[in-house]
């Protein structure tokens, strides 16, 4: 059993539960005994109490109606011999016949006359009566209202019997005492009321004593020959009836025998008489002690098959916790491994991206370094000058997709959303789409015409299309069909089941389609890796599809690859359903520059004095006034002062512990009017609760070229004018 309580220190809960009723298995039934055992305990000794009560109650009205009986008695006769001379009646047969008459009473011994200075003079059972000079007891007067008084005596044997009686007497008519002139008796047989206590109780476990208030006892059974001895002032029942004379109980040893009783007595009316009933108080132990042995008859051997059941169900438990324990130090150690694994992955991952990227703004660099060496060593050729830069800033714009590829993968980059009916878009995209794939690839379009809205930012939604055009053009080398499909679609709880990052509900899907080469089984799980492709080298950068599964998280979407080599692939970008309607907005290709008109001040806060140099340069040249500043408490510093100040052009991170966006919230505070534009080529920050970027404010990305910075000049300061 030690082993089982103490085995599997890491136990489970089921373990610690199945100990727990392993203890309870034991404690409660020992518990539950101890209480039945009390409570029986307690019932015993009140059911023993009531059972004395009852016992003492019954045996008073008996005894009550013996004494009651032996006083009519002494008033008939009374009555009788009034007026007679009782010496006429020693010598009356008549008298004797009227005395016999008594002594068909069981419970008389005799009745007679007793006449001073010549002792028994008639009694019932002999006549003539023999002269014999009888000793009268010691008496306790009974005083009775408008008659004389009457007196009981002690026990004593008898003068015709040899069983002991006792006697109750009567003065003659007009005596005032006993012993003046004569009394009238009647001796009352023990054996009579010893018959009837057997008849109500056991005499085994009882015992029922008939005492006098001073002490004498005048009947006991069991213990006959104890009758006559007188309790002493200091025992339990002279104590009890000078407290509570009518009646009562107590719990005490017998000042006879000495053995431990529940007593109760009661006094017979108005005779100085008490009966008192005991039962031994081993008897009830004795009682008690047997029912709960019954008890434990049935309780042990129940007892004993629960804890055997519990001691086999929590050995099978600390078995099967040494089993999980085992089991779970082999999934800890498959956990490391695999975290292991996972790493050295995330390593392979990582420097696959930090080699992809290194490998193409190398690229970029070397196009960007070469064409401005070129320029710098012989810009006097116009032409020559103005061919070079076009290459050096065509190498920056493929930098600045690169970079927004990645952020977009990365779910970093800004999202400005509205609400689009995707159709539309498709139609108005649908030449810049044909015109990406080769004449010999027929482009088909499967729209929805009840396709529902979805809230996504157009901007980069057409740059996710075009990749999937790309990818579809690349697939067919030889031509072939390239289908775009849009419907309504309802992802359930079972799709979520098996795809965790999608939330069931009502969804916009796009599926672009080609029955090109396919790509095989085992290079899927890799095509939304960023840098990853399938494409020979110089064909691809390995970033069109992370750009679209970037778009897709980022819009709260979903996009599945589906592909068979020979056959060709799917894609399905799934976006959420909006409620609100499209917005219809007129979209124009060309923006005029925007140039100041009145010389417009615009403060610059820039920290990278690289990039800080082209905005001020970039503003100049459109006409702006600059003012410069390094940080946002420097900014507003300028704020609080007397420049004028209409334009805040500011980068979102920066140094100083003020970012952009909350610069601009000072700004417009202070001053109400000022206009805004945030700049930033890392936009995550900015969107956090750290920075906290109001979606109001416009945000430019870098890099941006001066027509992008003129464009949204153009916008923030009055919209479209011509």
């Amino acid at each position: 059993m030690n082993s089982v309580l103490g085995a599997a220190g890491k136990s489970g809960g089921t373990t610690r539960y199945l100990r727990v009723l392993f203890i309870a298995v034991l404690v409660i039934p020992v518990a539950v005994s101890i209480a039945s055992s009390w409570l029986n305990y307690d019932a015993a000794f009140r059911g023993a109490h009531d059972r004395v009560s009852h016992a003492a109650d019954a045996i008073h009205e008996y005894a009550l109606k013996v004494f009651e009986t032996d006083e009519l008695i002494l008033d008939h006769i009374a009555e009788h011999v009034a007026g007679m001379d009782w010496s006429e009646l020693v010598r009356s047969e008549e008298f004797h016949r009227y005395l016999h008459q008594f002594g068909s009473r069981s419970q008389v011994s005799s009745v007679g006359l007793l006449v001073r200075d010549h002792g028994l003079a008639a009694t019932n059972p002999l006549f003539p009566a023999p002269a014999d000079a009888i000793e009268a007891p010691g008496y306790l007067q009974v005083e009775r209202s408008g008659k004389e008084p009457i007196y009981v005596g002690t026990a004593a044997r008898g003068s015709f019997v040899a069983a002991p009686t006792f006697s109750v007497v009567r003065t003659a008519p007009n005596a005032r005492s006993v012993g003046n002139n004569g009394v009238i008796f009647v001796s009352t047989k023990l054996s009579d009321f010893v018959e009837y206590y057997r008849s109500i109780v056991n005499p085994r476990d009882f015992l029922v004593t008939m005492a006098r208030s001073d002490g004498a006892v005048l009947t006991r059974s069991p213990g006959e020959e104890l009758i006559g001895r007188v309790l002493s002032p200091a025992s339990h029942f002279r104590q009890e009836i000078a407290q509570k004379p009518d009646g009562g109980s107590y719990d005490a040893a017998s000042d006879i025998d000495g053995i431990e009783r529940l007593f109760a007595y009661r006094k017979l009316g108005a005779y100085p008489v008490y009966v008192i009933v005991g039962f031994k108080r081993s008897a009830v132990i004795e009682g008690w002690a047997r029912l709960m042995a019954s008890h434990l008859m049935f309780v042990l051997p129940a007892t004993l098959c629960l804890v055997l059941l519990a001691v086999i169900a929590l050995r099978r438990s600390v078995i099967a916790d040494r089993a999980e324990a085992a089991a779970q130090a082999e999934f800890d150690r498959r956990e490391v491994a695999e975290a292991s694994l996972r790493q050295v992955q995330k390593m392979d991952v990582v420097g696959q991206l930090t080699g992809g990227v290194a490998h193409d703004f190398n690229n970029l660099l070397t196009a960007i370094a070469g064409n401005l060496d070129l320029l710098l060593r012989r810009c006097e050729d116009a032409a020559r000058v103005r061919r070079l830069a076009e290459a050096a800033l065509q190498a920056t714009q493929r930098g600045a997709r690169i970079t927004q590829q990645l952020l977009m993968f990365s779910r970093r980059n800004v999202l400005r959303p509205e609400t689009l009916n995707l159709n539309r878009v498709l139609v108005e995209f649908e030449g810049l789409m044909a015109h990406a794939v080769s004449e010999n690839i027929d482009l088909q379009l499967q729209l929805d015409a009840a396709l529902d809205p979805s809230r996504i930012d157009r901007a980069q939604f057409e740059a996710a299309v075009l990749n999937l055009m790309i990818n579809a053009r690349d697939a067919l080398p030889n031509g072939g069909r390239v289908t775009i499909e849009t419907r309504n679609v309802l992802l359930d709880k079972a799709y979520a089941d098996q795809n965790t990052e999608v939330v069931p509900g009502a969804y916009v899907m796009l599926a672009v389609s080609d029955n090109g080469m396919g790509i095989d089984r085992s290079v899927l799980p890799h095509v939304f890796e960023p840098f990853f492709t399938t494409k020979d080298v110089g064909k691809g950068s390995g970033l069109g599809l992370s750009q679209v599964y970037g778009f897709a998280e980022q819009s709260g979407g979903h996009v599945k690859i589906y592909s068979e080599v020979g056959i060709g692939t799917t894609v399905k970008l799934y976006l959420p359903k909006a409620t609100e309607r499209p917005v219809e907005v007129d979209r124009q290709s060309l923006i005029p520059l925007r140039s100041a008109n009145g010389g417009e001040t615009v403060l610059v806060v820039e920290d990278d004095e690289a990039v800080l140099t082209m905005a001020v340069e970039s503003l100049a040249d459109l006409g702006y006034r600059v003012l410069v500043a390094h940080d946002g408490r420097e900014a507003l510093a300028i704020v609080n002062g007397p420049e004028r100040i209409d334009i805040l052009f500011s980068d979102i991170v920066m140094p100083g512990g003020i970012n952009g966006a909350q610069l601009a919230i000072e700004a417009q505070r202070l001053r109400p009017g000022i206009k805004v534009l945030l700049t930033s080529g890392y936009t995550a920050a900015a969107l956090s609760n750290e920075h906290g970027l109001p979606e109001q404010l416009p945000v430019l990305s870098k890099p941006y070229r001066r027509e992008e910075l003129a464009a949204q000049l153009r916008v923030i300061a009055g919209g479209l004018s011509s």
